[in-house]
């Protein structure tokens, strides 16, 4: 009886040190776009003020920042195999709801910033920059992503819409 009922008495010791343990420790703040994470392909259209809407292929990568900072690095290329090329990155790092950071299209060789809000399902932002500027709204639920990009210069391009699957 003796050695039952020490061994009892360590087990109960040691589940209790762990759930103090447990609840002194503070918990690990959960990115809000880790959901976004992966490699998204599907079609885009863009929408110009004359001409027909042109359709392309579009790969969306979410990486997660390796900094320790909440957020991810989105890669976005889109082709339409002959002429039209679109290869974008953003860094974006999130704090409470609010998301910043840079964004870079490497075929112009043009950047900017970007602040905005995280939303239910992914973000919303403002992309600044001295020769480009638009708002990009990204919403990803299960196996779906959709992108918007809504240049402030519609001459550029009034819409580039992509609807992407990662399953």
């Amino acid at each position: 009886m003796g050695r039952s009922y020490r061994v009892a008495t360590y087990v109960v010791a040691a589940a209790i040190s762990s759930l103090v343990a447990t609840e002194n420790r503070a918990a690990a703040p959960i990115d809000p776009l880790a959901s976004l994470a992966g490699r998204w392909v599907g079609m885009a259209t863009m929408t110009s003020m004359s001409g027909p809407a042109s359709n392309f292929k579009c790969v969306v990568t979410y990486v997660a920042r390796q900094d320790g900072v909440r957020g991810m690095r989105q890669t976005l290329r889109c082709e339409d195999g002959s002429n039209f090329k679109l290869h974008a990155a953003t860094d974006l790092a999130v704090e409470g709801d609010k998301v910043t950071g840079a964004w870079t299209d490497k075929i112009n060789d043009i950047g900017g910033t970007v602040a905005g809000t995280v939303t239910a399902d992914g973000f919303d932002v403002q992309l600044s920059g001295q020769f480009f500027a638009a708002h990009m709204a990204v919403a990803g639920q299960g196996c779906d992503q959709s992108v918007k990009v809504l240049p402030q210069d519609a001459s550029v391009f009034r819409e580039l819409a992509a609807t992407l699957k990662k399953c």
